[in-house]
């Protein structure tokens, strides 16, 4: 447990268990052994105007932000936020983990103090809140499609009442599946889903190549990846949690309750599908566990992976961020997006894509980058990072 912790009374997470992010941060605070409440879901009507009420006044700026310090790429999401006891606001799940290791032991950080493993902590962190998140929307909203419950799951949490329920969650799903070009699903032109109405099928984009088989081809490889390595040992780093596991349970652990996608990923990777049954439990055993960073080739494949996708994409994005800010733009992520603005083209494995440049992102890649620059020459020849080495050489050329 952090040292600063003294008090019993609890954290509030403000967050949806239909959020990946949501999931990270809850499983971030029982790691960390604190006391929490999960809001809205398990507030009163009264708390949950309140801490709305904190929100939304955090963000205009008239609450102070605790962590993490913003800069004009970063944006308020929104879900998760982190409310204190004292007053503590914070928000970011990885900046969070990030603020509690500052008050935690060495052993107990979930960012090793060792260079190597703790950029190879950062990068699959990296990975799963950028490129993880495209994949498992995309699995909720085309693969699980037909059978996912997340509509009915959010209007239980918000505590909507009786003849409200169905028109929140037909505009939720409405709103839920016209991002999914946003978050790099885009449907074949003239795609459809048999037994889907017409305003929710996962939709195309004028103009924009298709991605459905990138995004599930790179899942069905990762699956296999984490299987294969969750059968040799209890964490991804070896066998005591990091920020690698709390990123990567976030983004898979949001599909175990989407029913089509859980069976894929069960059928496909049952240890890796038990692994993350056992931490959405809040397997204690398993979280506590204590051992040695495994910084190994058993990490290869998974680096592998990381370079094929994640990569290029960060490359990409920062390279056209940085061409529209040259050029003017002041316009970037979702509102760009939905505005038609800051687009490119790119390729990721032999996938053509067009998107929109993510400010967040390229404030994540710079910052991966200059982590790589600062390792030594003996660390970058590491076995572990032989399959991100002439990836991460292309981009700081």
């Amino acid at each position: 447990m952090p040292r600063l912790m003294k008090t019993h009374a609890p954290w509030i997470v403000w967050t949806s268990e239909l959020s990946p992010f949501g999931l990270k941060v809850i499983l971030l605070c029982r790691y960390y052994g604190l006391p929490f409440r999960v809001l809205p879901e398990q507030g009163t009507t009264a708390e949950r105007i309140r801490y709305s009420l904190r929100r939304e006044l955090l963000t205009r700026g008239v609450l102070p932000l605790t962590w993490p310090r913003m800069t004009s790429d970063d944006e308020f999401p929104l879900v998760p936020f982190l409310f204190g006891p004292d007053g503590g606001n914070l928000y970011d799940s990885t900046a969070i983990a990030e603020w509690f290791d500052q008050q935690t032991e060495a052993a107990r950080r979930l960012l090793p103090d060792d260079p190597v493993a703790r950029f190879v902590t950062a990068l699959i962190d990296d990975y799963a809140d950028e490129f993880g998140l495209y994949m498992v929307h995309h699995n909720r909203w085309k693969v699980s499609a037909l059978d996912n419950d997340a509509s009915e799951r959010l209007v239980r949490e918000l505590g909507i009442p009786g003849l409200l329920k169905r028109p929140v969650m037909a505009r939720w799903q409405r709103r839920q599946t016209e991002r999914l070009p946003y978050l790099f699903s885009v449907a074949p032109e003239g795609f459809q889903l048999a037994g889907m109405p017409a305003g929710v099928q996962p939709p195309s984009r004028p103009g924009f190549p298709a991605t459905h088989a990138l995004l599930e081809d790179a899942f069905e490889r990762l699956i296999t990846i984490l299987d294969t390595l969750l059968s040799q040992r209890r964490f991804i780093l070896g066998e005591r949690m990091t920020l690698a596991d709390a990123a990567l349970y976030g983004q898979l652990g949001m599909n175990l309750s989407d029913p089509s996608a859980c069976r894929w990923m069960q059928s496909r990777a049952p240890a890796l599908h038990a692994w993350l049954q056992r931490l959405h439990r809040g397997d204690v055993t398993l979280l506590q566990a204590g051992g040695e960073l495994q910084i190994d080739a058993a990490l290869a494949p998974l680096l592998a992976e990381i370079s094929r996708v994640f990569v290029p994409l960060m490359q990409q994005n920062l390279l056209s961020y940085e061409r529209w800010r040259a050029q003017g733009e002041v316009m970037f992520n979702e509102r760009a997006f939905d505005a038609g603005r800051a687009l490119y083209f790119g390729e990721i494995d032999g996938h053509e894509f067009c998107h929109v440049a993510k400010s967040f992102q390229a404030k994540v890649w710079r910052q991966r980058v200059e982590e790589w620059r600062a390792l030594s020459e003996v660390a970058r020849h590491h076995v572990a990072l032989q399959g991100i080495a002439e990836a991460m050489l292309t981009s700081v050329r």
